[in-house]
C-alpha cells in the first residue's frame, strides 16, 4: 500500500513521497490511515518539505484502482525548508506549461485538507496559524485563522491577529496558464485585500503580490512593518519622514522573476496622502497639511502634492522626488510653488540649515509684502556627513516694501525678481525711494572691478543722476557715489568695540548746492562712527583732510572735535562742534590765533592779509541733514574781532573795500596819488564784526573799526548767489595830522602849506584839526560784482 501510494502520487502530482510508515488508526470514532515520516521532494533534487503525520478517512477501492487521492486530509505538522527551495523555481520555471496542463488537473479530486502546523525553516523561523484547503467544485479555498503578524521576528510587538482567506479557480488557472490567489486580511485597524499571482511572459515564470488598503493612518504603517523591512534603509527613512496622516487607496505590486537568477524583485507603491506631515529633516520645519498622491517604484519616490504648508507658508504645489534610493549619496529634491507673504519666507530661511550666506543676505534685507515663486530644497536622503541641505528658489514680488542697511533705505512699490542658485543671491527689479524711480540689483553679473565679494548692490535713478556701487568684503563695507553732482569712494570699518571709521576718499563736488539726498534720514539711522575725508575738492578746490567724531543718541547726533590733518592748526585754535536733531543741524565753529594771515595760509586760503592776531565764533542753523546745508538753506550768525593788522587792495574779498573807501576817499578829495599816502592798504587797530547769514546774504548787523586813519561805518549785505554788494559806507577820514589841510583848501601848493604852517606855529594845529574832524565826511555806495565793485 505505501509503494502504491508513493507512486500513484508520483503520477498525478510530478513529486515524491518518501513515507517512512504507514498505520491504521480509530481517532473519534472514524477509521483513518495514518503517514508518518514524510519527505517531500522532486527527482534528485532535496527535501523541501517534511511532514510528521498525515491522516485522512479513505476508499481503499479509489485509492488503489482510481485517478483520485484521498479527499479529506489532515496533516499535523510540515516543515518547509526555505534552504533548498532554489532549485524547485527553476523546475516550475522549466516546467510551467506541464504544470498547468497535467499536474493540476490531480488537484482537482482535492476536496479537504486541514495542516494544524506549518513551520518555515532555513532562516527566521517562522510558524505559520492552521491551515484549511477546502474545494467548492472548481474552486480551492484557503483559510488561516488568527495568524500572527509577527513571529519570533526581532521587531515590535504587536498582539494583534489576522485572517486570511483566499480561492483558486482550477479551470481559470489552466486555461490563463497562471495561478491567482486572492485573499483578504482582516485587522483590528484595517483590512488588506490581496492576490498572489504566478505567471508565464515569453516563456519566464513571475510571481506577483498585490495588495490594496483602503484606508490606513500612518501610524498604523508605522506600527505594523515587520523589523525585517524596517530595518532596510528605505523603509527606515521613509518611517522617518512620513510621520503623520491617512494614506487611501494604497497599492502594492510586488513582481518576481522566478526564471531569472538573483534578480532583484520590482516594488511599485502607490497611494493617496491627506492631512500627512513630512519632516525630511529634523532641522527643518515639517512639511504639513499635504494632500498629494504617491508612488515608489524601482528605488525611485514621487510625491505630487496638491497643497501643503511649509511653515506658515502656503503652498499651491509641491513635488517630492528621489532617485536610486539604494545610493548613499541619493537626495531627495522637493520642488514647490508657493503664494505667501515675504516676511513669512524670510523666517523659514532664517530658521531653517540653509547655508550662513543666504542668512546673512536676508538679514541685510526686510521685505513686506506677497511674494510668489518656486522653491528647491536638496536634502540627503541618509544621513550623509558630506552631504548637506541645498536651498534654491526663483521668487517675484511685486509691490512691495524694501528695507535694507539696517532699515537705512527704504525703498516703496517694490517689485523684482528673486533668485537664490549656487550660493549667490541676485534680484534684478525696481521701486520707488524718497519718491523717486530707482532701479535696484543685487549681485548683478557685471560690476565695476573685479570685486570677490558675495553681496554687491547697485541703486540707480532711473534718470541716470545717481549711481550708487554697494559692496561687502568679509567685515567691511564700499560704496562708490557717482553723480551729476558729486562723486566720492566710501569705505565702512566696522569696530567689534569702539566706533566704526567711514572713510571718505576722492569727494568731488561740483555743485555743492544742488546736492540733495534722494533719501530722509533721521539721527537713529545711524550709528556712532568716526568720519574721515581725503583727497576732497568742492567747486574745483581742494579743502584740508579731516576728522570728525559723529556721536548717536537716541533722537539726536552730535558732531565733536572736527580735526584738520596736516595743516598746523591745533585742537584749541580750530574748535568745531555742532548736533542734528528733530530735523534741523546747527553747527558751532570757534577759531583764534596770534596771525591771521598764518590762520587763512594753513586753510589755503590766499588772501593778501598782514598779521592779525584774531578771534571768530560761527554759529549756523539748517533746517535739514548736515550735507545738505548749503548757503540758500543756512541761516546763522558770525561774530568776527580782529586786532591790528593790514589789509591790501590786491585782491577780491569785503576787506579789500576798507582799503578802497578810505585811501580812495583821502587822496581823491584831496587830489594826491594814493600811493603816496599809503602802499600797505587799510590799517587798522581793531575789526569788531557782527554778520546774519540769512536768505544767501550775509547782512551785517554791526560794524566797528578802531584805526587812526578814519572811522567808517558800513550797512546793507553780501548776496553769495549772485556774488555782488548792495552796501553803504559812511567814511570819516582822520586827515589834519597828517595831511596840509590847506592844500584841501586851496587847492595845493605853496598858500596852502602857510596856512598850515601857521595853524601849527601860533595855534599848535588846533584850530584846523577841530574845524576839519569835525565838518570832512564823505558817503559812499558799493554796488556790483565782488570782483569789479562800483564804489
Amino acid at each position: 500500500m505505501k509503494t502504491q501510494i508513493e507512486n500513484k502520487f508520483a503520477n498525478i502530482t510530478g513529486i515524491n513521497l518518501d513515507i517512512e510508515r504507514l498505520s491504521f488508526e480509530f481517532i473519534d470514532n472514524e477509521f483513518l490511515l495514518a503517514a508518518h515520516g514524510i519527505e517531500v521532494a522532486v527527482t534528485d533534487l532535496s527535501p523541501v518539505l517534511s511532514i510528521d503525520v498525515v491522516r485522512w478517512n479513505f476508499d481503499i477501492y479509489n485509492l488503489i484502482k482510481g485517478n483520485k487521492i484521498p479527499t479529506h486530509i489532515t496533516i499535523n505538522e510540515i516543515i518547509v525548508d526555505t534552504a533548498v527551495v532554489e532549485p524547485y523555481i527553476a523546475l516550475i520555471n522549466s516546467h510551467y506549461n506541464d504544470i498547468f496542463d497535467n499536474r493540476l488537473s490531480g488537484l482537482s479530486a482535492l476536496e479537504d485538507i486541514s495542516i494544524k502546523k506549518t513551520i518555515v525553516s532555513g532562516g527566521n523561523k517562522l510558524l505559520l496559524a492552521p491551515i484549511e484547503f477546502k474545494k467548492d467544485k472548481q474552486k480551492i479555498t484557503v483559510s488561516m485563522n488568527n495568524q500572527e503578524l509577527i513571529n519570533n521576528f526581532q521587531a515590535p510587538k504587536i498582539s494583534n491577529t489576522i485572517d486570511i482567506k483566499t480561492s483558486i479557480d482550477v479551470n481559470k488557472a489552466k486555461e490563463d496558464k497562471e495561478i491567482v490567489l486572492p485573499f483578504s486580511i482582516e485587522h483590528d485597524d484595517f483590512t488588506i485585500s490581496a492576490q498572489f499571482k504566478i505567471f508565464s511572459v515569453k516563456e519566464e515564470v513571475f510571481f506577483e503580490l498585490e495588495s490594496y488598503i483602503d484606508e490606513i493612518s500612518v501610524d498604523d504603517i508605522k506600527q505594523n512593518i515587520p523589523e525585517a523591512l524596517a530595518n532596510t534603509k528605505i523603509a527606515s527613512r521613509l518611517r522617518q519622514y512620513l510621520s503623520s496622516g491617512i494614506v487611501k487607496n494604497a497599492a502594492l505590486k510586488i513582481r518576481s522573476n522566478l526564471s531569472a537568477k538573483q534578480q532583484t524583485p520590482t516594488i511599485e507603491f502607490s497611494a493617496d496622502l491627506y492631512a500627512a506631515e513630512l519632516k525630511m529633516d529634523s532641522k527643518w520645519a515639517p512639511i504639513t497639511a499635504l494632500n498629494a498622491q504617491i508612488s515608489f517604484a524601482n528605488n525611485q519616490l514621487n510625491i505630487n502634492g496638491k497643497d501643503a504648508k511649509i511653515a506658515d507658508i502656503d503652498v499651491g504645489y509641491l513635488n517630492i522626488s528621489a532617485a536610486n534610493l539604494s545610493d548613499n549619496n541619493t537626495k531627495i529634491i522637493i520642488r514647490s510653488r508657493i503664494n505667501s507673504s515675504s516676511q513669512k519666507v524670510a523666517s523659514f530661511i532664517k530658521k531653517s540649515p540653509a547655508s550662513e550666506t543666504i542668512k546673512e543676505f536676508i538679514n541685510q534685507f526686510e521685505l513686506q509684502g506677497d511674494i510668489w515663486g518656486d522653491l528647491i530644497i536638496e536634502i540627503p536622503f541618509y544621513n550623509n556627513a558630506d552631504s548637506k541641505v541645498q536651498l534654491g528658489f526663483d521668487m517675484f514680488v511685486t509691490d512691495n516694501k524694501l528695507s535694507f542697511l539696517k532699515d537705512k533705505i527704504k525703498v516703496n512699490h517694490y517689485s523684482s525678481q528673486i533668485s537664490y542658485h549656487n550660493k549667490i543671491l541676485q534680484t534684478k527689479g525696481n521701486g520707488n525711494i524718497g519718491g523717486l524711480p530707482f532701479d535696484l540689483e543685487i549681485n548683478p553679473d557685471e560690476w565695476i572691478n573685479n570685486s570677490n565679494s558675495k553681496l554687491k548692490i547697485v541703486i540707480k535713478r532711473s534718470d541716470g543722476e545717481l549711481v550708487i556701487f554697494l559692496s561687502k568684503e568679509y567685515s567691511k563695507w564700499h560704496a562708490q557715489v557717482d553723480s551729476k553732482h558729486a562723486d566720492v569712494d566710501v569705505y565702512i570699518h566696522p569696530h567689534a568695540k569702539g566706533l566704526a571709521f567711514v572713510e571718505l576718499q576722492n569727494l568731488r563736488i561740483t555743485g555743492f548746492e544742488k546736492i540733495k539726498s534722494p533719501w530722509s534720514f533721521l539721527p537713529s539711522d545711524f550709528p556712532s562712527f568716526h568720519l574721515i575725508s581725503k583727497n576732497a575738492t568742492i567747486n574745483g578746490v581742494p579743502i584740508p583732510n579731516f576728522e570728525v567724531g559723529l556721536i548717536s543718541k537716541e533722537q539726536a547726533m552730535q558732531i565733536q572735535n572736527l580735526k584738520l590733518e596736516g595743516i598746523g592748526i591745533s585742537d584749541k585754535e580750530l574748535i568745531f562742534n555742532g548736533n542734528w536733531i528733530d530735523g534741523k543741524t546747527t553747527l558751532k565753529a570757534k577759531a583764534s590765533h596770534r596771525n591771521l594771515s598764518d590762520f587763512l595760509e594753513k586753510l589755503g586760503i590766499k588772501e593778501p592779509v598782514i598779521g592779525g592776531k584774531f578771534n571768530i565764533d560761527i554759529d549756523l542753523y539748517c533746517a535739514c541733514m548736515p550735507w545738505e546745508m548749503y548757503t540758500k538753506n543756512t541761516n546763522g550768525l558770525i561774530k568776527l574781532d580782529i586786532k591790528k593788522g593790514v589789509f591790501t587792495d590786491q585782491d577780491p574779498g569785503v576787506f579789500k573795500l576798507l582799503s578802497i573807501i578810505n585811501i580812495d576817499s583821502i587822496a581823491g578829495r584831496m587830489k594826491l596819488d594814493k600811493s603816496k599816502l599809503n602802499k600797505q592798504g587799510f590799517n587798522y587797530d581793531r575789526i569788531n564784526i557782527d554778520l546774519l547769514l540769512e536768505d544767501a546774504k550775509i547782512k551785517i548787523d554791526n560794524f566797528q573799526i578802531d584805526s587812526k586813519d578814519s572811522e567808517i561805518k558800513l550797512s546793507g549785505y553780501l548776496d553769495l548767489i549772485n556774488f555782488d554788494y548792495k552796501l553803504s559806507a559812511h567814511v570819516k577820514p582822520f586827515i589834519a595830522d597828517s595831511v596840509p589841510m590847506a592844500t584841501y583848501i586851496l587847492g595845493g601848493g605853496l598858500s596852502g602849506l602857510a596856512v598850515w604852517i601857521t595853524d601849527k606855529l601860533l595855534f599848535s594845529g588846533d584850530i584846523v584839526n577841530e574845524f576839519f574832524n569835525n565838518i570832512i565826511e564823505f558817503n559812499y555806495t558799493i554796488t556790483g560784482s565782488w570782483f569789479e565793485p562800483i564804489v
